[in-house]
């Protein structure tokens, strides 16, 4: 039987769907109404049942107190009070996910999913992310997780052609918040460079706006029963308030294609009449905003906006027409959109896993990004993630990347040392053993050898059998593993660690890019950053337990990549740090 696909775009405020079989297209879902798009909203009964989308949205009416419009927002706190009953975030999170998935598979005749891609803002740490995985958990033969820039630019990058090491930024306003990315295609998938965001505005605030602009039309008259409807303290006026606000939702949705529209009103208030510039004044602030992101991000990935291929639109609220006219005039680049833009990133996540930008990668972790999922499909063990990276990278001759020394990142500054010559150790640990020599052990890849280390950074290093590697550190692949003592315990300190790395890692200079400080390699959370070494790259793998800070370097050119990649998973997946 047919591979049966399905992608979840959990959003902040609504949720689409696709599903591919096999080698098909991605076909949208309908979840709702007969529409591809469902609000994310849940309603706990007092049965403990939930209900999902307009379902909930009409239970609201009942019972407010046991509404949640965007559980997205809640998902830092744990747990959920919805009226009296309890809920964890998770199993909220899941009940959404959930019903997009049964919807996808009414579509496919009831048959099984064989895996399911979930995707997520750039910036979710590892926290967050964990919880969406776990989520997803069960729902599907496999699961994998792809961070929403990434598959808007692959979705991008089918339809416009992106040539490699080409950037592009991707601008998302969606309904809860905006979001602005800026990636580069590195072979077959892409590189998040820097992301910046709002979580605080959305096309829910646009509406809001606007709903509060027709009460200063049409309450001149009775202001206590205009209060009195948005109150909603009784069943009727709850009632009309949920048709209003949807009414509110259309007449933005027609100013996006015509100059006004007439907003129907429950009576005693008289129809409104709303122009498009009505509108534009009234969020212009908000669109401003939204597009000091975009070159905050632009600036972040170390670029300016004549070093991008396009500036490319999605979600829902992209389709204001204001919004492509501040980009252009502030960034000065005409931004691209396409049709159903609120549906544009889950289509592209399909696509991540499914085609070239995926399957080309599904043997080994390529350079990861936060909380990015793996290609190529096997099972459910297989959660390391492949798709999308956070780098970019110089080339130079391999003269000068014999003078660039390995780093060690230290609790507050980035350290570089010299290379010390590597002398071969005589009885080499076999490949396969372990090596124990500090605080941390780890299983050295069959194939490979220990080369020689540094005691002043508690390093081990090891490369390939036969390799030059083993004489010269500068010549070929190479796996270093360093320790730095911590003076405080970086388990519950976690986020002190990460500013101080994070800090070093960008005031090393342009060598050093990419910093992620949640991502899932090899099966465990690491901090990830990258180190240009002239014509070689190194991928750095930061692990934090207790009072140490262990890094895991792989340096690799081209032709070693494969084989390095293997090995530094190897190494990763097997660190035991006794701090």
């Amino acid at each position: 039987m047919s591979l049966v696909t399905v992608a979840v775009d959990f959003g902040t405020s609504s949720t689409c769907a696709a599903v591919a079989v096999g080698g098909e297209e991605p076909r949208l879902v309908v979840l709702d109404g007969g529409a591809p798009v469902m609000p994310s909203a849940v309603f706990a009964d007092q049965a403990g049942a939930l209900f999902v989308g307009h379902e909930a949205e009409r239970q609201a009416a009942i019972d407010p107190s046991r509404y949640e419009p965007h559980p997205k927002r809640r998902v830092d706190e744990g747990q959920l009070l919805l009226g009296d009953t309890v809920l964890a975030v998770g199993d909220v999170i899941r009940a959404v996910l959930g019903r997009a998935v049964d919807e996808a598979k009414r579509l496919v005749g009831g048959a099984p999913v064989d895996l399911l891609v979930l995707t997520h803002p750039a910036d979710w740490g590892v926290v967050r992310t964990r919880i969406l995985r776990q989520a997803g958990n069960g729902l599907a033969a496999e699961l994998r997780l792809v961070p929403e820039p990434v598959a808007a630019a692959v979705f991008y990058a089918f339809s416009t052609p992106v040539r490699q090491g080409t950037a592009l930024a991707v601008l998302d306003v969606g309904d809860g918040t905006v979001d602005a990315s800026v990636v580069r295609r590195n072979g077959d998938t892409f590189d998040v460079l820097a992301t910046r965001g709002d979580p605080a505005f959305g096309g829910a605030d646009v509406d809001h706006a606007l709903l509060e602009y027709i009460g200063t039309l049409v309450s001149a008259g009775d202001p206590g029963l205009w209060r009195s409807l948005l109150e909603g303290r009784e069943l009727a006026d709850r009632r009309r308030r949920r048709v209003l606000h949807q009414d509110v939702r259309g007449a933005k949705e027609t100013l996006s294609r015509h100059a006004y529209t007439d907003v129907p009103m429950p009576l005693p208030f008289s129809d409104a009449h709303v122009t498009r510039a009505d509108l534009e004044r009234l969020i212009r602030p908000r669109l401003v905003g939204a597009v000091t992101i975009l070159a905050e991000a632009i600036a972040a990935a170390g670029l300016c906006p004549g070093d991008l291929s396009a500036v490319f639109l999605v979600g829902g609220s992209s389709r204001i027409p204001l919004l492509g006219q501040l980009v252009q005039h502030h960034v000065g680049l005409m931004p691209s959109s396409l049709d159903q833009p609120e549906t544009v990133v889950v289509r592209g996540a399909i696509r991540a896993v499914t085609t070239a930008f995926g399957r080309n990668q599904g043997r080994r972790p390529a350079v990861p990004a936060p909380g990015a999922a793996s290609t190529g499909v096997a099972t459910q063990r297989s959660q390391e993630p492949v798709v999308g990276s956070a780098a970019a990278v110089r080339s130079t001759s391999r003269s000068a990347r014999r003078s660039l020394p390995w780093i060690v990142v230290g609790t507050v500054v980035l350290v570089a040392i010299a290379v010390v010559t590597v002398v071969r150790i005589t009885g080499t640990t076999p490949s396969g053993r372990s090596i124990a020599q500090y605080d941390y052990r780890f299983t050295i890849p069959p194939g490979w050898s220990q080369s020689g280390g540094d005691p002043g950074s508690r390093e081990v290093r090891i490369a390939p059998d036969g390799s030059g590697s083993n004489t010269d550190p500068a010549a070929g692949g190479l796996i270093a593993v360093q320790e730095r003592a911590l003076t405080y315990d970086s388990t519950a300190e976690r986020s002190v660690a990460v500013g101080q790395i994070r800090d070093a890692v960008r005031s090393g200079g342009p060598a050093f890019s990419g910093f992620a400080d949640s991502y899932r390699f090899a099966g465990r959370d690491v901090i990830y950053y990258r180190q240009s070494r002239g014509d070689a790259l190194v991928d750095w793998y930061v692990v934090l337990e207790g009072r140490a800070q262990v890094s895991v370097g792989c340096q690799y050119t081209g032709a070693e990549r494969d084989t390095v990649l293997d090995g530094c998973a190897r190494v990763v997946s097997t660190l035991d740090v006794q701090a």
